[in-house]
């Protein structure tokens, strides 16, 4: 009997426990009308054995493809991290949550510029690029009034360039709370703001005192050039120590539509190797180039925009940088309380604030970060030398 169903219960076995069972209780079941213990004792045994057998080898399977299924997903974890480190596209990240890509990263020894990984830097053999020569772009060069130009009070009107992580936040603060100037402020945060305020003549209404926005050529349609002037002032900080900053705070800044919470779990190094890191921030949105490579030419374009449209304030000299703004624009703090806030505010109690670790210079980071801002680099050492520069415009005081 053993033998008649032994080939039965091999293929059995081998699909399915609920089968071999079946047949296990058929067989006893025959057997069982002949009342021959022996033979249904040995082919319930044998079931059992077959059954036990066929359990050990399922065991065995089960545990060699969990262990297969744990090796693979470690594999596809280290691809994953080897290609998220790798990744050198670049992605601009804006105040209004929007992301836009830019370039791949593309190399060139011969270039005496260095390349990097968001802007192909042609050599400046091949482009010869000289201040005196741009032209700024229409109509931020008509309707924004130069800065040798006197400020006429009716006429002009204070315009913010508001570089992200720059003391931005510190000086709509002061102005709105403790000189009570009305800024137009989440209004003109974004490009449908700027248009809706563009259409309804915001500028002309006479509703607001000010005027701010990180899309500097865009705003500057809101003025008319003629019987409304914009008046640019924007506070600026160093390329690098601006983007460790930023990516220490879009990691907790949960209200920002630009919070990204990963940034958490990851280190610096990372991110500088990301699609998400900006490059250089400055020199697009002063040149207008939001999209495209960046060449030599528009770092000439922002630097004509600063030396010649904008008073240039610096991070580092922040309270020199605020007494410009004052004296240039007239804003008075006529009581004590004003002029509390307004201190306090300035120098220890700024929004935004937000402790983290710095970057040290001859760091990995560091370099990292210097090869993705590297025109940026260049046009803050510009600044800098406006900021000295533009110091005669207050020299009689």
């Amino acid at each position: 009997v053993i033998k008649d169903y032994d080939e039965e219960f091999r293929m059995v076995a081998a699909k399915d426990n609920q089968q071999v069972r079946l047949l296990r209780t058929q067989v006893i079941h025959i057997y069982d009308d002949d009342d021959d213990d022996d033979v249904c004792l040995n082919i319930c045994n044998y079931c059992r054995k077959t059954l036990l057998k066929m359990r050990y080898y399922d065991r065995r399977k089960r545990r060699t493809v969990f262990f297969s299924c744990v090796f693979l997903l470690l594999l596809l974890m280290v691809l994953l991290v080897t290609t998220f480190v790798r990744e050198s596209g670049s992605v601009i990240v804006t105040d209004d949550g929007r992301q836009q890509s830019a370039s791949p990263i593309v190399a060139d020894e011969s270039a005496q510029l260095q390349y990097n990984s968001t802007d192909t830097i042609m050599s400046s053999a091949a482009a010869v690029s000289t201040i005196s020569e741009v032209t700024i772009p229409e109509p931020f060069n008509t309707t924004i009034a130069n800065i040798n130009e006197p400020f006429e009070t009716g006429r002009d009107m204070p315009y913010f360039f508001h570089i992200p992580r720059a003391a931005g936040s510190t000086v709509k603060d002061i102005l709105g709370r403790c000189a009570y100037v009305r800024i137009a402020w989440n209004a003109t945060a974004t490009m449908e703001g700027l248009k809706h305020a563009r259409d309804t003549q915001l500028v002309q209404s006479g509703q607001v005192d000010m005027i701010t926005t990180q899309y500097l050529h865009e705003g500057a349609t809101l003025f008319d050039g003629q019987e409304h002037r914009g008046r640019c002032f924007t506070f600026m900080r160093h390329p690098i120590e601006r983007a460790v900053s930023l990516f220490h705070y879009l990691g907790i800044a949960s209200h920002e539509p630009t919070y990204d919470p990963q940034l958490r779990y990851i280190s610096i190094e990372m991110w500088a190797r990301s699609k998400r890191i900006e490059h250089n921030w400055m020199t697009r949105f002063l040149s207008n180039e939001l999209l495209g490579d960046l060449t030599p030419r528009h770092l000439e374009i922002a630097k004509a925009v600063l030396r010649q449209k904008c008073l240039v304030g610096l991070m580092e000299e922040k309270s020199e940088s605020w007494l410009r703004f004052q004296k240039f624009f007239g804003w008075q703090f006529y009581t004590q309380e004003m002029r509390e806030c307004r201190d306090e505010l300035l120098n220890w109690k700024w929004s935004g604030k937000h402790r983290h670790d710095l970057v040290p210079e001859d760091s990995p980071a560091w370099e990292l970060l210097y090869k993705q801002n590297i025109l940026d680099m260049e046009l803050y050492d510009y600044a800098r030398q406006l900021f000295v520069e533009q110091r005669s415009l207050f020299q009689s005081d």
